[in-house]
């Protein structure tokens, strides 16, 4: 219910001011956001993957990543304010002076409390969490709207993204301090288990992040915020249906298969049920959104958005590869391998950028049909380097449960 409603939610925000802002406006959000959630990569090094994997971790132990977690955030907020004129006139948009600090105030939130979050999540705390994401998700709505209509412009999309962090990590903070205090010390020794997982995670989230977001710093520089603002909102609105499903399984998938560290056979068996579970949702959703793009940009953004038609076709392409790969970061955390994570995203972090620039002598949409090509291309590699050096499941296995099936679901019900 939470996933499904904070990603109808953007779906309805997004649709509703495109009737008041302009496509630069949406521009300039993405290349905020693309700077704002590089940063936040740093804030916790990493540690949250390691508190999901480490199943006995001491008062001390969490005392000490959360002071940690702070002065990286502290340290990250003060270099995103400083560093936001040399973005501004990288992009050549001085309005990115103002909008990137102001976004940047969630590293602050993320890093005073992201751990109470991540611990909320290695209890299972499901419940709780859903509650608070909804009523977090419905008042940055409610704020977006009231601003766009009062002629605010990127404002209203910045405020409500801050709003909707603020009460999320605010109210995770307090019921974690008042559950537990937290004693102010840090201890390096008592750090250094999580961070040799973490290390790896982190530089695994970077490079993950350029091969996801690369395409919005190449855009955003060749052809301007105007371009970016619809390829970003073509790109965005893919990403709903997986932002609905992925973020629903992984949340419960990474803590569940990492209490079965150690059983090959479990983890195996439980992990090919998640990627059915995972492409029987997604694959017949982007392929309906491939064949009815057009009426449903034309009913969601209105007749000034149908030129992004066509990116929304081939991004929908896009993300039956990506919905599907994403699910193995629940195996790396289960494993504990994001050593080898971080190797291949590394990989890509090379090569994506070199599909890209090439895609661009063809336009826009060029930049989306050398995306899918990319990702068509990697499947086998990445089947191998993940699935058969992991779990040991032959690639015919593998394409046998990537097939949609409700069998899943039936007995979920049943049970």
């Amino acid at each position: 219910m939470s996933s499904g409603i904070m990603a109808l939610a953007q779906l309805l925000k997004v649709s509703i001011l495109t009737r008041f802002l302009d496509p630069s406006d949406f521009g300039l959000l993405a290349m905020a956001v693309f700077v704002l959630n590089f940063l936040k990569l740093f804030t916790d090094m990493g540690l949250s993957a390691a508190i999901l994997h480490m199943q006995k971790a001491s008062r001390n132990e969490y005392a000490s990543l959360y002071w940690i977690n702070c002065l990286l955030g502290l340290v990250l907020f003060l270099l995103l304010w400083a560093s936001s004129p040399l973005i501004a006139n990288f992009y050549e948009e001085s309005e990115l002076i103002i909008v990137i600090p102001l976004m940047g105030v969630t590293v602050l939130f993320s890093a005073i409390g992201g751990q109470f979050k991540t611990i909320a999540q290695k209890n299972l705390k499901f419940r709780e969490m859903a509650v608070v994401e909804i009523v977090a998700t419905s008042v940055g709505l409610l704020l977006s709207i009231l601003l766009a209509v009062y002629g605010f412009g990127v404002y209203s999309l910045a405020f409500s993204i801050l709003l909707q962090s603020g009460i999320i990590h605010g109210y995770f903070l307090l019921s974690g301090l008042k559950r537990e205090r937290v004693p102010f010390r840090f201890v390096y020794r008592e750090v250094r288990p999580f961070l040799k997982i973490g290390i790896y995670r982190v530089g695994n989230q970077i490079s993950n992040y350029f091969n996801r977001d690369v395409d919005i710093l190449i855009i955003g520089k060749l052809f301007g915020s105007e371009i970016l603002g619809g390829y970003s909102l073509a790109k965005q609105f893919t990403y709903k249906p997986r932002q609905i499903v992925n973020p629903i399984l992984m949340k419960v998938a990474s803590p569940v298969l990492a209490k079965y560290q150690g059983d090959i056979v479990a983890i195996r068996n439980n992990y090919l049920k998640l990627v059915n579970v995972v492409a029987s949702i997604n694959i017949p959703i982007y392929i309906v959104l491939v064949v009815f793009a057009h009426p449903v940009i034309n009913v969601l953004y209105g007749n000034d958005y149908l030129n992004i038609v066509f990116i929304v076709q081939i991004m929908s392409s896009v993300m039956i590869f990506r919905s599907i790969a994403s699910v193995v970061g629940s195996l790396v955390v289960a494993t504990g391998r994001t050593d080898v994570e971080f190797y291949w995203s590394t990989l890509l972090l090379l090569i994506t950028p070199l599909a890209i620039w090439g895609g661009s002598f063809f336009g826009i949409n060029g930049i989306a049909v050398a995306i899918l090509l990319l990702r068509f291309i990697l499947f086998v590699p990445h089947w191998y380097l993940f699935i058969w050096k992991m779990i040991k499941v032959d690639l015919r296995t593998y394409l046998w449960y990537l097939i949609p099936s409700y069998k899943p679901f039936i007995a979920a019900i049943k049970r």
